[in-house]
């Protein structure tokens, strides 16, 4: 029998779970360490090609995709090393690494990547904004998160899929600060700016044209400090499948100059301009970023239905995240940010879009409530920041444009969906666990 055929149809019957398939390597073919870690990621790879009716290429399965333990011969610390690594010292003693003979795949649920190791996270099917089901890659790292979100997405799934709230578009934002001796010359400044600003925009949106760019709003906004008074003029884009951030910068740039210029010769004097950073809200990551765009996921779950396929009271579950949003704002953190926080940064090195840091959009809010005799269980992002195209933004690697095919990805719009409802997956799975007291049991 093809070992490979056989397990491919065990995962596509549901019989065989996705992070199972080693053991089974093991226990059902005879196939010993470390060639089960081999087979087990072909497998995977496999059954997501006829999930997503796209084919691996770049994302490739080395030939020992898994990992060797080895022990200092000095001090006795045990190393886990990727196979293909011959640099067998210990980096903090240097002395000699001893293999152990034991291994271990490289991620949980791996199916390729060579410097970045890709999980297999499950599929969900979304609602609302965006009608759609997407296959789920990880680049997780050490742990269970991805088998976390695999069971989430069978859950959410079981009770109809992922309600998804998000924006047509996304936010892009550059500030002016402007300081003047006296409160009159600020607010005189205001009318004489307000006066010009049809003609400024039309010039800026010019200089948007190329990412479908617009400025939608300019904001203002004064304050004081010790050398005069602050007047800040921020300005708003909207881009639907970019980022923005390099156009918005230029075009704001290009403001700064013709405003500057228009109040000399309207005789506003003021001691300095320059482009402010804080105000603009690029703070990361935090709820009050106020680029990219919102979005939301719940899943929508009959109290009874609840209790009954769980094993578990609803106001069991509701008091586990409320005790949990508490101790989140115990600690001055007024948005509950949970296991969101290593999903997020996953997807974004996964797919490699723009922008490339992580941790730019790693914020969620979670929240749980009776409504109508059923469970509402939902994640807000308030700000998911994402240019979708490899372009003069910034280069999307072969190995990202192919994940984003495999997930079914295509626009800003369907990744912050993907997103949200892989966050809603993990943050629910974990949750019923924790309350189920399924996790961190004594050994």
């Amino acid at each position: 029998m093809d070992i490979i055929k056989s397990c491919v149809e065990g995962l596509k019957t549901g019989k065989i779970p996705a992070w199972r398939v080693e053991d089974e390597m093991i226990k059902n073919y005879d196939v010993a360490p470390p060639e089960n870690f081999r087979l087990a990621a072909i497998c995977r790879q496999r059954f997501i090609e006829e999930l997503a009716g796209e084919r691996f290429k770049y994302i490739q399965i080395p030939e020992r995709p898994y990992k060797i333990r080895y022990r200092c011969e000095k001090d006795g610390l045990i190393w886990e090393l990727d196979a293909r690594d011959e640099h067998h010292i210990c980096s903090l003693c240097q002395s000699r690494l001893e293999p152990m003979n034991e291994y271990a795949p490289l991620v949980a649920n791996y199916v390729g990547g060579v410097d970045d190791y890709y999980s297999f996270a499950g599929r969900i099917r979304v609602k609302g904004s965006v009608e759609k089901q997407f296959v789920n890659l990880l680049v997780y790292g050490t742990g269970l998160g991805p088998i976390g979100v695999t069971r989430g997405c069978y859950l959410i799934n079981r009770f109809g899929g992922a309600q998804i709230k998000v924006e047509d578009s996304g936010r892009a934002l550059r500030c002016l600060g402007y300081l003047f001796k006296t409160k009159e010359l600020c607010k005189k400044a205001i009318d004489m700016i307000t006066t010009y600003l049809p003609q400024l925009r039309f010039e800026m949106n010019r200089r948007l044209t190329e990412f479908n760019g617009r400025v939608s709003s300019v904001e203002f906004v004064s304050g004081r400090i010790d050398r005069g008074f602050v007047l800040y003029l921020n300005f708003t884009a909207q881009f639907k499948d970019f980022r923005g951030h390099g156009d918005i910068s230029n075009a704001v740039g290009f403001a700064k100059v013709k405003i500057d210029d228009y109040l000399r010769e309207k005789g506003v004097r003021f001691d300095f301009s320059i482009i402010a950073q804080g105000f603009d809200g690029d703070l990361k990551p935090s709820p009050e970023n106020r680029r990219g765009r919102y979005v939301s996921a719940q899943v929508l779950i009959p109290v009874e239905d609840f209790e009954q396929s769980f094993e578990l009271r609803v106001e069991r579950f509701l008091s586990t995240v409320a005790v949990d949003k508490l101790g989140a704002k115990k600690l001055g953190c007024q948005f509950y940010s949970g296991m969101g926080g290593e999903i997020i940064p996953a997807i974004y090195k996964a797919t490699k879009v723009n922008p490339h840091g992580p941790l730019v959009s790693s914020f969620e809010n979670i929240y749980a409530r009776i409504e109508d005799g059923n469970l509402i269980y939902g994640v807000e992002l308030p700000n998911i920041e994402v240019g979708i195209v490899s372009n003069r933004e910034g280069l999307i690697p072969p190995v990202g444009r192919e994940a984003l095919r495999i997930m079914g990805v295509a626009t800003a719009k369907e990744f912050a969906a993907s997103v949200a409802a892989q966050v809603l997956a993990g943050e629910f799975n974990l949750a019923l666990e924790i309350a189920r007291e399924r996790l961190y049991r004594p050994k």
